[in-house]
């Protein structure tokens, strides 16, 4: 499996997920929504995510060349980042009173799939990035 298809099917997936989730939050009566109504943004979101995808493909061609195989966990974390951001930004759109945030995470903070997703695409990816770098640097230490 390539990389661009990794990424295509994550992002697809968190994509539908975040739309699909907000979509029935917003039409269940028994769900508190709080609408974040911030301008959609697209046009930079859009930017944001192409140089995400750029920074994801450069970092696995630098990978590849110092001999750390495939990085997955780039791309998965670019797909799930790219879907939230690009998920909110749609969002914006879609519903007049703006981005539904429907999980309360506390301390007055109520979130979406998006906004998970932003987090964890952009943890996770960095943390891929932070282990295969640990791996290099320990290849290098013994040889």
């Amino acid at each position: 499996m390539t990389a661009l298809r990794v990424w295509a099917a994550v992002f697809v997936t968190a994509f539908a997920a975040d739309l699909l989730t907000k979509q029935w939050a917003v039409s269940n009566g028994n769900v508190l929504v709080v609408f974040n109504n911030r301008s959609s943004q697209l046009p930079f979101r859009v930017s944001m995510c192409l140089v995400a995808i750029v920074v994801a493909w450069g970092l696995t061609r630098l990978a590849a060349m110092r001999g750390l195989g495939r990085q997955w966990g780039v791309w998965v974390g670019c797909g799930l980042l790219v879907a939230g951001v690009l998920g909110n930004g749609v969002s914006s759109l879609l519903w007049a009173r703006g981005i539904p945030d429907f999980i309360n995470v506390g301390g007055g903070w109520f979130w979406n799939l998006a906004d998970f997703e932003i987090a964890i695409g952009m943890s996770g990816g960095l943390l891929s990035v932070a282990f295969s770098a640990f791996v290099l640097y320990g290849r290098e230490k013994t040889a």
